[in-house]
């Protein structure tokens, strides 16, 4: 018996991934699309690449009746219909930061507003799969992680908990214009992000916060993190290039077989050559290199913003959340070029 599925927030960019991806999963079916600035409107007028698909969509997330529902919208929004969802019986992931923090003043001070849902921020997973597959599985309510941290994590985890590493962490990271959503604004604004790179996020980017919340998750102790974003002139792909401080009793040598043990048997983390951001788009795959740069070791991390740093892997979540094969609807490669 398939899954009854909506998809609140279905007009932004990853609404519409979501969306593109539900449309083949062989058991979520699809029966509720909510859009307040795009009610009652087919999907297909709202994304053409969905042709025949005429659900219409819903003005709000009131009596869905549904078994799983995905939250694509921004900070803010997800706090305000959580607590209807999961006494509904509903099982939510939410791609918004909403859940990421379990600390509310830490979620105030990221995001300039209050929580509204601190009794639900203790039970939220985490839902790095690699990191948590069993946390996941017994969840009703994912925080699905942003697309710089499952970046920035991937790449560090391994090394992170063999304690090989220490502050500070250079993180350079480097994201395409989508990550910014689909409101246009004027830095994003095609005439202003074309032929440029520019910095940005300075001095504390607000998934930092979340990074080192997670890195203390990981590790038991915090860890200072420099780390510097740019918007490049790209639609989807996040690279980052990671620059650790070794701890004393560090063994570089030994760390392919870290990355082997954490990541052997992930269907969709891989560790190889160094990373084309081509490789990844429209994927749930994330692609890690260990090298040295010189006599210092620097990771590379690469995957779409939109697949494993957002849809992708909050699909992931939810079929490790309904007992699914992790990969279930999502063995789609990327591009070779």
């Amino acid at each position: 018996m398939s899954t009854s599925t909506a998809v609140i927030g279905g007009s932004g960019y990853l609404g519409g991934e979501l969306l593109r991806l539900l449309s083949t999963h062989p058991e979520f079916a699809l029966t509720a699309v909510v859009s307040s600035s795009r009610s009652g409107e087919p999907l297909e007028a709202i994304w053409p690449n969905l042709p025949g698909n005429r659900l219409v969509t819903r003005s709000d997330s009131q009596e869905l009746n549904v078994d799983l529902a995905f939250l694509a919208g921004p900070a803010g929004e997800a706090m305000k219909q959580v607590p209807a969802l999961l006494d509904a019986g509903t099982k939510v992931v939410d791609l918004g930061p909403d859940y990421r923090l379990r600390d509310p003043e830490a979620y105030a001070r990221a995001y300039g507003q209050p929580h509204l849902d601190a009794g639900h921020l203790a039970e939220a997973v985490y839902g790095l799969p690699e990191l948590s597959r069993d946390a996941v599985r017994g969840a009703r309510l994912v925080a699905n992680p942003g697309c710089y941290p499952t970046a920035t994590l991937l790449a560090l985890a391994p090394l992170l908990r063999a304690g090989e590493i220490k502050g500070p962490v250079i993180v350079d990271a480097k994201s395409g214009t989508s990550g910014a959503g689909a409101s246009l604004t004027s830095g994003t604004h095609h005439p202003e992000a074309a032929l440029t790179v520019q910095p940005y996020g300075t001095p504390t980017h607000r998934h930092v916060p979340e990074m080192q919340a997670a890195i203390t998750a990981l590790t038991g102790t915090s860890l200072s993190l420099v780390f510097v974003p740019h918007l490049v002139p790209l639609v989807r792909g996040i690279l980052c290039s990671i620059y650790p401080a070794l701890a004393d009793a560090a063994d570089p040598a030994g760390w392919p077989a870290l990355y082997e043990s954490t990541y052997g048997t992930s269907p969709f983390v891989h560790v190889g050559a160094t990373p084309r951001l081509s490789w990844t788009q429209g994927t749930n795959l994330c692609f890690l290199s260990l090298q040295r740069a010189g006599d210092a070791p620097v990771l590379f991390s690469a995957l779409d913003n939109l697949g494993k740093g957002g849809a992708a892997q909050a699909i992931q979540n939810a079929n490790l959340m309904f007992g699914l094969d992790e990969s279930t609807g999502l063995r789609q490669p990327g591009f070779g070029v």
